[in-house]
C-alpha cells in the first residue's frame, strides 16, 4: 500500500491535506481516500511507540514549557510548524496500523 498527503486547495483558499492509498489496477492508478491529515502537513507525525515511550509523561504535563517541548520533539526527530503549541494528541489509528503525534 502506497499512502501519500494528497493537497486540496479549496475556494477560501485554505489547503487541506488527507492520506491517500494509490494502486495500479488493469493498468491504470486507483486513489482511494484513507484519511484525514488536517490543515498543516507536518500538525500529524508517524511515530514509533519505543522512541516516544519515555516522553510521553513529561509531554502530557500541564506545566510544560515550550522549550521543553521543543527539545523533546527534537530529541525524537519531528519537525513542526505550530508555534506556540497548545495540544499534544497521540493517536492511534487502527485502519493503517500506525501511531501519529499531532500537534496543534
Amino acid at each position: 500500500m502506497t499512502v501519500r498527503p494528497k493537497k486540496v486547495t479549496r475556494k477560501d483558499g485554505n489547503t487541506y491535506y488527507s492520506l491517500v492509498d494509490e494502486k495500479r489496477v488493469k493498468g491504470k492508478v486507483v486513489q482511494k481516500y484513507v484519511g484525514y491529515l488536517g490543515k498543516d502537513l507536518h500538525s500529524k507525525n508517524e511515530i514509533k511507540l519505543e522512541d516516544i515511550l519515555p516522553y510521553i509523561k513529561r509531554l502530557l504535563d500541564k506545566k510544560i514549557s515550550q522549550e521543553d517541548i521543543d527539545s523533546i520533539l527534537k530529541k525524537i526527530g519531528i519537525e513542526y510548524d505550530s508555534w506556540p503549541i497548545t495540544k499534544i494528541m497521540i493517536e492511534n489509528d487502527l485502519k493503517l496500523k500506525k501511531t501519529f503525534l499531532r500537534l496543534k
